[in-house]
């Protein structure tokens, strides 16, 4: 007796299993041929100024052949969708997803442009925070830090910043100019104070850096693009010891590139 109503048990079990997974496939069949109600753009700004809209996001959905609204679910290439939208130049990431009620979601990051170009060849355009090259929108224009001089590097070339733990100090590229541009506006927009102050890096023919600051009539003579932290460290004291006291007019230069030194001059 126990033997059989043990063998009732797993038969039941076997039954209810077997139902609920045919019941979550009729649901799943029903859900894909339904039609999409609606879509839902969302782009993730960050602390950027505005470089892509919902319509330019929707205009690359179109191009891969799917509208959305009112397309069955079961043919909606999420996949590629989501492909497309990501290989934008402003897009830094994005997702493409369905809803139960029928919803397509696409949820995008833009990029974060931290510094504007303009090279040797006529070219400008932006580098971001994780050291990729974006092309200038002409709709809109990011309120960033400027960079100008003896910049060789062209739009073309791929920028990813070679940390200190990338042992290749012969590398050309480890001493590129765009490389480091790309570590000194880095810096610089991470820190309020300079990001609010800098409003321009000028790179001389010897790959040396100056600054040009929003308030003062001075430049700041970095030299290379080393030592970040201590130099700005010693900008900051003579600022709040030096200028205070003098005027923010008294000097044209200051120079910060040797170590443990403010050197001050006027011209």
């Amino acid at each position: 007796m126990k033997k059989f109503l043990k063998i009732l048990e797993i038969a039941a079990w076997v039954l209810m299993t077997a139902g609920l997974f045919a019941l979550l496939g009729f649901t799943t069949t029903e859900h894909n041929n339904e039609v999409c109600k609606k879509y839902i753009i969302r782009i993730d700004y960050g602390k950027a100024d505005v470089l892509v809209m919902e319509g330019d996001i929707y205009t690359v959905v179109k191009s891969t052949g799917n509208l959305l609204k009112g397309q069955r679910l079961c043919l909606i290439d999420f996949e590629r969708i989501e492909r497309e939208i990501k290989r934008q130049p402003y897009v830094a990431n994005a997702q493409v997803y369905m809803t139960l009620d029928g919803i397509v979601e696409i949820d995008v990051v833009q990029r974060q442009p931290i510094l504007r170009i303009f090279n040797e060849k006529g070219e400008s355009f932006y580098l971001d925070g994780l050291g990729n090259l974006m092309p200038l929108n002409p709709a809109f224009s990011a309120r960033v830090l400027v960079a100008t001089g003896s910049i060789r590097e062209p739009f073309s070339k791929k920028v990813c910043y070679l940390t200190d733990s990338v042992r290749i100090k012969d590398s050309m590229e480890y001493h590129s100019v765009m490389n480091n541009l790309y570590k000194l506006s880095a810096f610089i927009t991470k820190d309020k104070f300079l990001k609010a102050q800098i409003e321009q890096i000028y790179v001389d023919p010897k790959g040396e850096f100056e600054l040009v600051p929003r308030v003062g009539t001075h430049i700041i003579l970095m030299g290379r693009a080393d030592n970040l932290q201590d130099k700005f460290e010693r900008l900051f004291v003579f600022y709040r010891m030096g200028l205070s006291k003098t005027g923010w007019s008294r000097y044209n230069i200051i120079n910060i590139k040797f170590k443990n030194q403010v050197v001050c001059s006027k011209i």
